[in-house]
C-alpha cells in the first residue's frame, strides 16, 4: 500500500527484473542508461512489461525511445525484441533503475523522496561499473541524481533533464539521447 507520504509496507524489486537485467548486462558497459524504476505492473495486471522483457508491450516508451534514439528503429507491440537487446548488449548498453523497487504508483511526493533515498547506492553502483557515459532517461530523475554523478566526476553525458519518452516526447528524447551518445561513438540513421 502507497499514499502520498510514501510506502506503508517494504518493497523490492521482483526477482524477475533482476533475472531479465543481469542477463541482458554487458560484459564492459559503454553507455550506462538511468530510468527512474521497474515497473509495477498493479495486481490485475496479466503480464509484466519491462525494458528487458522478451516481447514490446503496448507501454514500452522507453524501450522504444532508445531503441529510435541509437538505431533510428521503430518497434511495434507484439514485436520480439531479443534481436535488439542482443544488439544493445553488443554495443555496451545497459538500463538500470534509481529506485530499487517500483515507484511509478507513489504519489508526487513519495515518488521524490524515494528517488533521492536511492541515490547513494546507485551512485556506489555506477561507480563500480564504471561505463564510458551515462544518460538518464527521466527528468525526476535527473534532478535527483545528476549532481551526485557530477560531483563524483561520473561521466554524465548531458547537462540538461531528457524527457522521458511517452509517445509525444519520445523523437524530442531520441534526438537528445542522439546527441548526448555521439561522443561514445554512436549515431543513429
Amino acid at each position: 500500500m502507497v499514499n502520498d507520504e510514501g510506502p506503508t509496507v517494504a518493497y523490492a524489486e521482483h526477482a524477475w527484473y533482476q533475472h531479465l537485467r543481469e542477463q541482458w548486462k554487458p560484459k564492459r558497459v559503454r553507455l550506462l542508461l538511468v530510468a527512474e524504476s521497474a515497473p509495477d505492473p498493479g495486481a490485475a495486471a496479466t503480464e509484466r512489461r519491462f525494458f528487458y522483457a522478451p516481447t514490446v508491450s503496448r507501454a514500452d516508451n522507453l524501450f522504444r525511445g532508445v531503441v529510435l534514439a541509437l538505431y533510428g528503429q521503430k518497434v511495434s507491440t507484439g514485436d520480439d525484441r531479443t534481436d535488439l537487446l542482443t544488439r544493445l548488449q553488443d554495443d555496451g548498453v545497459w538500463l538500470i533503475d534509481l529506485a530499487p523497487y517500483p515507484v511509478n504508483h507513489f504519489g508526487g511526493r513519495a515518488r521524490r523522496s524515494a528517488l533521492r533515498d536511492s541515490v547513494p547506492a546507485r551512485l556506489d553502483e555506477i561507480l563500480d561499473i564504471a561505463p564510458g557515459g551515462i544518460v538518464i532517461c527521466h527528468t525526476p530523475s535527473y534532478r535527483a541524481l545528476a549532481p551526485a554523478l557530477i560531483a563524483a566526476g561520473a561521466p554524465l553525458l548531458h547537462d540538461q533533464p531528457i524527457p522521458f519518452p511517452l509517445g509525444n516526447f519520445r523523437n524530442q528524447f531520441a534526438e537528445a539521447v542522439r546527441d548526448a551518445v555521439r561522443p561514445l561513438g554512436f549515431s543513429a540513421p
